[in-house]
């Protein structure tokens, strides 16, 4: 996409402008770039930067000239922007950051979550059965949870099973996150 000028203006132009900028300006321009930098994450990092580079020296210009209002505004929303980069690349890129983020959310938070809350509800079943010691298994790991008056603990050793369980299930989001398949060309 381009942007509102043809050329950019000089930065010494762009300094000039940022600083006449108010704080409440300066920070609003800072939040808008930064959803933008998030919108544009996958996109090749070398023009992605000159994008950036250049479109910050026009909305300042702009800035200056119509206000900061009206430049975002003139600008739209930052995805949007941002939708319109990527639309005009030759092919569709993998999104790597959404890929890695999707991994560690599926493949070790939600396991995690689901083997604390596992022993929790099982340390509540021993408490229900009136206490005592009991030896289970979660996935192949053996978990000894005791519940009594005096204790209450949960002893476990980690195995291949939960490893491999939480393995897969990040690899899987990672390539559906990252949409591998936008790999394959033509």
């Amino acid at each position: 996409m381009t942007t509102h000028h043809d050329t950019a203006p000089d930065a010494s132009a762009t300094d000039d402008a940022a600083h006449r900028l108010t704080w409440r300006d300066r920070q609003r321009l800072s939040w808008w770039f930064l959803r933008f930098e998030l919108a544009m994450q996958d996109y090749p990092g070398r023009e992605a930067r000159r994008i950036r580079r250049e479109l910050r020296a026009s909305v300042l210009d702009d800035a200056s000239r119509i206000g900061l209002d009206a430049a975002l505004r003139d600008l739209g929303s930052p995805r949007r922007l941002a939708a319109g980069y990527f639309a005009e690349l030759e092919h569709e890129r993998p999104r790597w950051t959404d890929g890695a983020v999707l991994a560690a959310v599926v493949g070790v938070a939600l396991p995690l979550y689901s083997w604390l809350g596992w022993q929790m509800g099982a340390l509540d079943a021993v408490d229900a059965m009136g206490g005592g010691t009991v030896e289970l298994s979660w996935f192949g790991s053996p978990v000894t949870l005791t519940r009594t008056a005096e204790e209450i603990s949960m002893t476990t050793s980690v195995t291949w099973g939960p490893l491999a369980l939480s393995a897969a299930l990040a690899l899987v989001a990672f390539a559906l996150g990252a949409r591998v398949w936008r790999l394959r060309r033509g």
